[in-house]
């Protein structure tokens, strides 16, 4: 166990507090019990010593994937880094958040990336066909024959891919003459281990000095294996060629009726090198405390150490490079444009200005936008050797790196969003203006950006499962998602296929939103703006939507009611967008719930915040669209003044009033006559809301087991006749959260039904239900050592090399989760603050600067079974109800710095009024 900084309660003088029971007054504090900065920072540094992902082999499992990547990630709000390579092969694919395909269809997509090997020519460890002039005797227009060499290769690949036919030959033309004993090719299921049929049956390797007469160097038959690794007699010679008899094992249809030859690398190497060779030694570790990724490789049988970081505020790729060898190496940095799996309709590009490289992509064109990215590298501290280079879609140079001496490659990254003019003189101009003082001063800003983000809040939970989660969620959302940036889809920043499951969209039937459920509670609040901000620019089209789309969610609903027009002055959303106003997945899975998916956010930013300017400019004009669509979707009863709903509560299921659509209705009615009462506006909407609010439907229940849980909508009108489905997703709980339904004041018999439902539902390991079900089972007050247990089972289980919770489909929504571990320490219900209120009395913990309703700050720490502070600091000066972490017991409050607090105690609720900016200390003597 890692030693932690041991905590101290600050006493100080001058002012008065007050003990709540007895009126005793007391000196004020100078500070706060909170530690201090320097104190909270050595506590942070302590906390994420160990909190990092890590490897020693360079396999770079799923680093090139249609979901979220398993390897080392970095990003600044705007662009993703992604760790990927191969045996003495570094490269960073990278990719940008407002990159987005129109055409054919709306999705996000990848950039290029960096590469860094050893140049051609070198010592036997280098890769002797490595950038060759690859020829074919055919190939698939995405799958040119470079692709072979181009050392791009990784999981995921696809190098040269024939048409159909066979035989097929792969030539070389290694430039000179070259000596090689060992050749190895990587076949098809290397890169995509399913693929075992296409990996090449029988093959020849023959040898030219001329290119012209031809000696066999090798015969394979009956290959079956995924790379074929040979060392053989010393051949010198210029051309080297690949023929290929059997390109695929005949073992399925397609590989019998289709065959292609599919050789994902093929590389030549010299006696005794190549991978296995001598110096193989790895190490790669993300570490999240200063957004850096660490590399200890060996490239051209040199040692080196590598620190890849990007800036904070300039979309700058460094990759420092040290070498700890004995000798010179001469290297190669390749700049490259596009993806290894590329769409058609793509166009990828090169060039050299002076000594800077530069690669640029275009998404295909059509009757949507097209949009441009461009990379642009350079050697910061040295020259190339000869001039840099370019062909296809990339562009090189090649440097020596002497022992001890330190380089710096930094690649510049333009462009993005609909329609943009080319971005590659923007990428040279911003690589060419760096300096080693330039990239001093950006890396300590990059360092200091990330000593700030942690500062703004921390949990210490002696818990080094819940922290390895907790800390590396946090790190994803602070690198997807920045405030004035693209808000990042279902996998973050981190896009390394053009075809992205869901089209990496904004699915707003949770996932979008949930990227950020514990970004307000863990006071990183703004991290959500730009989600916001991504629905307000949607909103034209949802507009249009309500209007004129209506029928597509049920026309046998829809018609009788409505006719073939829609809801004016409404606003209805399908399941999938995407920025500039796109629609990736026009279903509406018969749900008309996506708004409220959206507007609870929208209140829950307000809620915690208080920020009154956002409430009147964002917040409130949505809010009234949502409520002006569901005050003429839903159904009024005149007679009872109550109201009926319809929708989907899974999608393509149908029922009267579903749960989650109920309870974030509630939720929204009540905040916006809370909001126009706060603003002075729309006095006469009040009665509709406050109507519609009366009588909306109770949450429906069923019977399972022999008990009463909460069901998907009222039983016996589910079009699938399931009112409940264990094991699936917590749908039948949103309507605590996010709904915000159901708390800790509610009555016992309601949480415990929650509490009976959640076990009914077993869920735990659902993955849609990750992000939400954990915290709705703390909004409850599910047993507290039994909820962290489940907990700390599914970060067990599923926790993947680069900390990130393993899950093929689903993403960034993961970091959703936070949430409830903060709700474990610190929860706001009914406007009652309560400080560990689902966390065991016996075990340890501590927090500091969470984020509570009302734009509460607060702090406090548990020890030995007794809460020792609670400090408050209020940034809008709301009245403070905390619920007595001594219950029964005296309690002393102090405003730090000066004046006089006269709380009021009510059963065991302190309350008293706060003053904007100021902070509250609560003790028990």
């Amino acid at each position: 166990m890692r030693t932690r900084p041991s905590r101290r309660v600050l006493a100080g003088a001058v002012v008065a507090s007050v003990v709540a029971s007895v009126g005793f007054f007391a000196p004020s504090p100078a500070q706060a019990a909170t530690p201090t900065p320097d104190q909270q920072w050595a506590a942070i540094q302590s906390l994420l010593a160990n909190v990092k992902g890590r490897w020693t082999d360079q396999s770079y499992v799923n680093s090139i994937v249609n979901g979220m990547p398993s390897t080392a990630l970095l990003g600044n709000g705007d662009i993703g880094v992604t760790s990927s390579g191969s045996t003495g092969v570094k490269t960073f694919l990278v990719s940008k958040g407002n990159f987005w395909r129109g055409n054919p269809g709306p999705a996000v997509a990848p950039v290029g990336g960096v590469t860094l090997a050893a140049a051609g020519g070198g010592s036997g460890s280098t890769n002797l066909a490595l950038g060759a002039t690859a020829t074919a005797s055919s190939s698939h227009p995405s799958f040119p024959p470079p692709r072979a060499v181009s050392g791009q290769w990784g999981p995921g690949y696809e190098g040269w891919v024939s048409e159909i036919g066979k035989p097929q030959t792969l030539t070389l033309d290694l430039g000179t003459a070259k000596t090689f004993t060992r050749y190895i090719a990587r076949h098809d299921s290397a890169a995509r281990p399913a693929e075992t049929a296409n990996n090449t049956k029988n093959f020849q390797v023959f040898t030219s000095t001329d290119n012209q007469n031809w000696s066999t160097w090798d015969t394979v038959t009956n290959n079956t294996a995924a790379v074929t690794d040979r060392t053989l007699g010393s051949r010198t010679a210029r051309w080297v060629r690949l023929t290929t008899t059997e390109p695929t094992q005949g073992t399925t249809a397609d590989s019998q009726q289709n065959p292609r030859a599919r050789i994902g690398q093929f590389e030549l190497y010299g006696a005794g090198g190549g991978p296995g060779g001598p110096g193989g030694t790895f190490l790669e570790e993300q570490n999240i405390l200063q957004g850096d990724v660490d590399t200890t490789m060996t490239i051209g049988g040199q040692s080196v150490v590598l620190k890849t970081w990007v800036a904070a505020n300039d979309n700058l790729l460094v990759t420092q490079i040290r070498s700890t060898g004995t000798a010179a190496v001469r290297l190669e940095a390749r700049t490259w444009s596009g993806a290894t799996a590329p769409m058609s309709g793509f166009t990828q590009t090169s060039g050299v200005s002076g000594n800077t490289t530069w690669a640029a992509r275009s998404t295909p064109g059509g009757s949507r936008w097209v949009s441009r990215a461009a990379l642009a590298s350079r050697l910061v501290g040295a020259n190339p050797v000869a001039a840099p280079t370019s062909a296809g879609n990339t562009a090189r140079f090649q440097f020596d790196l002497a022992p001890g001496q330190t380089l710096r490659l930094v690649t510049a990254v333009a462009g993005g969003g609909a329609n943009n003019a080319d971005p590659a003189p923007g990428a040279r101009t911003l690589a060419e203006a760096q300096t080693g003082t330039a990239l001093d001063g950006l890396y300590n800003g990059h360092v200091d950006w990330w000593k700030q983000f942690w500062l703004r809040s921390y949990v210490d939970l002696d818990d080094d499962v819940l922290e390895r989660f907790y800390y590396a969620a946090q790190y994803f959302l602070g690198s997807a998602s920045r405030n004035g940036k693209t808000a990042p889809g279902l996998y973050g920043l981190w896009i390394t296929k053009d075809d992205p499951y869901f089209n990496g969209d904004y699915h707003l039937n949770y996932n979008f939103v949930a990227n950020f459920y514990g970004a307000y509670s863990s006071n990183r609040a703004d991290l959500a703006m730009p989600m916001i901000d991504a629905i307000i620019s949607y909103l034209p089209e949802a507009r249009r939507l309500s209007t004129q789309d209506l029928q597509r969610v049920k026309s046998d609903y829809v018609t009788p009611r409505f006719g073939t027009g829609g809801i004016p002055g409404g606003v209805l959303f399908p399941v999938g967008i995407s920025p500039f106003g796109a629609t990736p997945d026009a279903n509406y899975w018969q749900q008309v719930g996506n708004s409220l998916f959206n507007v609870v956010e929208f209140i829950a930013y307000w809620d915690y915040t208080r920020d009154r300017t956002y409430l009147q400019n964002k917040a409130y004009p949505f809010m009234k669209e949502v409520a002006t669509f569901f005050s003429r979707w839903m159904e009024y009863d005149a007679a009872t003044g109550r109201y009926t709903t319809w929708g989907g509560p899974h999608e393509g299921t149908w029922a009267r009033n579903p749960s989650l659509d109920v309870g974030m209705l509630r939720y929204l009615l009540t905040s916006l006559l809370a909001a126009s009462t706060e603003l002075g506006v729309d006095a006469g909407s009040r009665p509709l809301w406050q109507q519609m609010l009366n009588g909306l439907p109770p949450i429906a229940t069923t019977t399972y087991n022999g008990k009463s849980v909460y069901a998907l909508g009222d039983p016996g009108t589910i079009s699938d006749g399931r009112a409940i489905r264990p094991g699936d997703n917590t749908v039948n709980l949103e309507f605590i959260h996010p709904g915000e339904g159901l708390g800790l004041n509610s009555p016992a018999a309601d949480r415990q039904r929650a509490i009976d439902t959640l076990d009914a539902m077993n869920s735990w390991g659902q993955d849609n239900s990750f992000p939400k079900v954990f915290t709705q089972a703390a909004r409850v007050g599910y047993p507290a050592q039994s909820l962290i247990d489940k907990l700390k089972a599914q970060i067990t289980a599923k926790t993947d090399a680069n900390l990130r919770i393993r899950d093929e489909w689903h993403g960034l929504e993961k970091s959703g989760a936070t949430e409830a571990i903060n709700n474990l320490l610190l929860q706001s219900d009914d406007g009652v603050v309560r400080v560990f209120p689902v966390w065991p009395t016996t075990k340890n913990a501590s927090f500091v600067k969470l984020r509570e309703k009302d734009a509460f700050l607060v702090s406090s720490a548990l020890s030995g079974g007794r809460v020792s502070y609670v400090d408050v600091t209020s940034e809008a000066g709301r009245q403070l109800r905390l619920r007595n972490p001594w219950p029964g017991r005296a309690v002393v409050v102090t405003r730090v710095g000066g004046g006089t607090v006269t709380p009021t105690v009510s059963g065991d609720v302190i309350s008293f009024a706060t003053q904007a900016g100021a902070t509250y200390t609560v003790t028990s003597p």
